[in-house]
């Protein structure tokens, strides 16, 4: 399954890197998720030397950019569905507020 010593496994959770589920008696218990995660911790720490510090860096920036993806895909649908799936317009302004829009060299246009 997944080798490693127990003093890791607290030092990882000391370092925030994971955090199991806990039973009511206290002993840790890893699901599937957690076990990618170690894998992946192991990787970066035992393949390619990378200290905890930086697979904390690491493991964030990931999480972002998966965050990131995952909005990206719902603009790319907003924009597949079309103006319509942004909803309404809006076509006149507020009742009882005006608008004055300024449109820079619009008076030298008219001038000329």
């Amino acid at each position: 399954m997944l080798e490693c010593h127990p003093q890791t496994l607290r030092l990882y959770e000391r370092e925030g890197l994971i955090v199991p589920y806990r039973s009511h008696g206290g002993v840790r218990l890893y699901c599937d998720a957690d076990i990618e995660l170690l894998r992946r911790i192991q990787r970066f720490t035992q393949e390619m030397g990378v200290n905890l510090a930086g697979v904390s860096i690491i493991l964030r920036l990931i999480e972002q950019i998966e965050e990131l993806q995952d909005e990206v895909t719902r603009l790319r649908d907003d924009i597949t569905r079309g103006p319509k799936a942004l909803g309404p317009a809006r076509t006149a302004p507020p009742k009882g507020r005006s608008v004055r829009v300024r449109i820079q060299g619009a008076e030298e246009r008219e001038a000329q």
